[in-house]
């Protein structure tokens, strides 16, 4: 059977006073080393999700910047394009109503040559008429004459 003398009791004592030095000396710097070490890769972990966290969001910052100025900028291209457009339609429209009154004003100021020509031509025959009637007459009262 199990004896309990004094040997048993200063073998127990001596085994804890040797745990109590051992954490003392060993174990709880240990511990401290494993806590810091722990706590470092913890601090580092959460470092890096609030950069990944803080990255994700420059990101969508930048992408909202990059939309909205290629949104501004494809309204005003746009604007741009539509009022250039306008402009040339106004000027398509002015040379035209100034082409047309043009080409009315040249055919008003040829039909009024040709009816100054019409007259003229109208004039000359009866004229010409006239005479060669007027030398006919003349031509055979002198024949009429003579005879």
């Amino acid at each position: 059977m199990i004896e309990f003398n004094a040997t048993f009791i200063i073998a127990m004592l001596s085994f804890v006073i040797f745990i109590l030095i051992m954490n003392a000396i060993f174990y709880q710097p240990v511990l401290n080393i494993i806590r810091k070490r722990e706590d470092y890769i913890q601090s580092n972990y959460e470092d890096s999700a609030n950069s990944e966290k803080n990255a994700k969001q420059i990101d969508e910052d930048r992408d909202k910047q990059i939309n909205s100025v290629q949104t501004k900028c494809r309204k005003e291209f746009y604007t741009a394009v539509n009022q250039l457009q306008e402009n040339a339609a106004g000027k398509i429209k002015d040379a035209k109503e100034s082409s047309k009154n043009a080409i009315l004003n040249e055919k008003s100021r040829l039909s009024q040559e040709e009816a100054v020509l019409q007259q003229k031509l109208q004039s000359s025959v009866v004229e010409d008429l006239a005479n060669s009637i007027t030398e006919k007459l003349l031509n055979a009262n002198k024949v009429h004459i003579k005879q």
